[in-house]
């Protein structure tokens, strides 16, 4: 080691090279370790980490590229990363067997952009029996209500049955008073789901 500006010849030396180690003259009370990536593992992590078995013919086509190997060194920490994912739910035997025995509902928003007449959320019912969906825009998450209401009224009347249970997340919207008045008032039975998650 030398100061900067200095030659060669007033080094002085701190340490002796074994194998790819550094060992420090004296006593060492911070170990300095080098570590090495083989060439494979560093392009396969380069190129997004592209298949191993892919790095071969990349090197050919593309020029500056060492020659690469197939070699598999280990299991990619990023791979396996990537490629872990949620269990599926089991099946579910809970669908419906008649008309209006299960709406689903959800709000989405708010938008990121506004709609011409102002709306930034939409709510959603789904017949559970037929998958018929219908979709309110809303300028704001309060209309919830009035819109289900809306929404019961229509649907009871054209098909001559009730809402038998609503479906939705717990989100703030389907948990308030007034909602949830509503529904007792109907005799609507609730079954709130996790949010995020069919």
């Amino acid at each position: 080691m030398w100061s900067k500006g200095r030659s060669f010849d007033n080094a002085v030396v701190i340490g002796f090279q074994e194998g790819c180690l550094y060992r420090l003259k004296g006593k060492a009370e911070q170990a300095m370790v080098q570590s090495t990536v083989s060439p494979s593992k560093l392009w396969h992590q380069r190129l997004a980490h592209i298949h191993y078995k892919a790095l071969p013919a990349v090197s050919k086509v593309v020029n500056g590229l060492p020659e690469l190997k197939d070699g598999k060194e280990g299991v990619c920490r990023g791979c396996a990363k990537g490629k872990n994912v949620k269990n599926s739910f089991p099946g579910s035997d809970s669908r419906a067997k008649r008309i209006l025995d299960i709406i689903h509902s959800d709000v989405c928003g708010q938008m990121s952009t506004t709609s011409l007449s102002g709306y930034v959320y939409y709510v959603i019912f789904i017949h559970d029996y037929s998958r018929k969906c219908w979709i309110y825009f809303l300028k704001a998450k309060d209309e919830v209500s009035s819109k289900f209401k809306e929404f019961k009224e229509m649907i009871e009347n054209h098909s001559e049955k009730c809402i038998k249970t609503l479906r939705s997340d717990n989100g703030g919207e389907f948990t308030s008073n007034e909602f949830s008045e509503i529904c007792k008032k109907a005799g609507i039975k609730r079954e709130l789901t996790s949010p995020y998650n069919p």
